[in-house]
């Protein structure tokens, strides 16, 4: 029968070392908890190098006092940004498989962390953990650091004794989910930069050399009827100039309505529905969304947590109202019974790829894996729906400028060929 080694912790939080046999690891992980013990890590017994097993902790140098008090520094929002939470999922997921226990991997991780806040959450872990209570624990009293995902992946490798592989796992999606945040966030950057640039130039003809050449034409032609665009554009010119506060007021109160109006339960259905509806928008957003759905449900069941579980959080990774509610319908059908990839047909919001695909995964057992190939498959399908929206809203926006300025040159214009007829007559 194969042998175990094991990590774990007592009911003082002091760490225990020792090995069972099992016929695999998941009953060797309830042997252990049955001793009263709280498994970090379970690993098959395998001799390393001296004599030393894998679960050896010597030759690792910690800098610093890791029992020294860390004080709570002063901080608003979450401790630790999307990008540096990714970084030291995978650093604890390395330090795990490298033998390291629990603790001794935070105590590693406290004396290198150079931001404060996080160096305080941290040492809060620590001392949950010394204190008997299990790493899930620790992290669920710090929701803006680590979100309900974060959590039950946790858990889901506590129960198995497989944090360092759940933790690894749940590195990889914070790392696939903060990229494509990241390509959405810089595929808007340059249509908004054009837009706000070609709004300052219209401003700016408005406000500064449409009303010198409005006295140019009051002093020359004598009172005669201007074109009708030149009078549209003297017009407008002359709102604009004359209420500037008010203008620069409204675009405040505008973004602050606007900010709150996203805030509240109709806001998110409207922007919910535009995402899902909006030409240019629609196709994107629905591969986001699909790669979001099947890279946490993927995730999460390969990490054990069960489907229905599973399926929760999935529904909450979404974020898009009209979605959530349709995986709610396949969530209630798989509760009675129904395979994952009929409730997901009969939404009618996913590509048949994706439901033929789940149903493959189910009939081989290979559903987690099935479900992060959809995933990467819709991956690469956002940057190409991304470029191409891109260069379609591109030239929209500066054809857009160009005319705008040309209609106020034209308009500029008509009146000096009035004025130079009146001259020849």
């Amino acid at each position: 029968m194969p042998k175990f080694e094991f990590i774990a912790l007592d009911g003082g939080g002091e760490e225990r070392r020792g090995m069972v046999e099992a016929p695999n690891r998941e009953l060797a992980s309830t042997q252990i908890k049955s001793y009263g013990l709280t498994p970090a890590r379970v690993s098959l017994a395998k001799a390393g190098p001296k004599g030393l097993t894998r679960g050896s902790d010597r030759g690792v140098k910690l800098r610093g006092d890791s029992r020294s008090t860390v004080k709570k520094p002063a901080y608003f929002g979450a401790a630790i940004t999307g990008k540096r939470l990714s970084i030291f999922t995978r650093q604890l997921a390395t330090l795990l498989q490298n033998g390291l226990s629990l603790i001794k991997s935070l105590e590693v991780l406290v004396a290198q962390e150079n931001n404060p806040p996080f160096k305080w959450v941290l040492s809060q872990q620590l001392d949950n953990i010394r204190s008997g209570n299990t790493f899930s624990e620790g992290l669920s009293q710090y929701p803006k650091e680590f979100d309900k995902l974060y959590l039950n992946m946790v858990k889901a490798g506590e129960a198995s004794g497989t944090m360092d592989m759940a933790l690894n796992r749940l590195a990889h999606y914070l790392n696939k989910a903060r990229q494509i945040r990241s390509k959405v966030t810089q595929a808007s950057i340059y249509p908004a930069v054009v837009f706000s640039f070609s709004m300052l130039i219209v401003l700016g003809l408005m406000t500064f050399v449409v009303p010198k050449f409005a006295e140019i034409f009051d002093d020359q032609l004598n009172g005669d009827q201007l074109p009708t665009l030149t009078r549209v554009v003297m017009e407008i010119s002359q709102f604009v100039t004359s209420h500037i506060p008010h203008l620069f007021g409204a675009a405040i109160v505008g973004f602050i309505g606007f900010t709150l109006f996203r805030s509240t339960n109709m806001g998110a259905i409207f922007f919910a529905f535009l995402k899902l509806n909006v030409p240019l928008l629609k196709d994107t957003f629905s591969k986001i969304y699909i790669s979001r759905f099947c890279r946490t449900l993927g995730t999460l069941l390969e990490s054990g947590v069960p489907i229905l579980e599973a399926l929760n959080y999935s529904r909450d990774a979404v974020g898009n109202r009209f979605i959530m509610v349709a995986i709610d319908k396949v969530r209630n059908r798989v509760r009675d019974g129904e395979p994952l990839a009929k409730p997901i047909e009969a939404t009618g919001l996913f590509p048949p790829m994706v439901y033929s695909m789940i149903e493959v995964g189910e009939e081989t057992g290979e559903l987690p894996d099935m479900l992060n190939q959809i995933a990467e498959i819709f991956d690469e399908e956002v940057d190409a729906s991304i470029t191409s929206v891109t260069s379609v809203i591109e030239p929209i926006l500066i054809l857009a400028l160009a005319i705008s300025v040309l209609l106020i040159a034209i308009s500029l214009f008509l009146p000096f060929i009035k004025l130079m007829q009146t001259m020849a007559g």
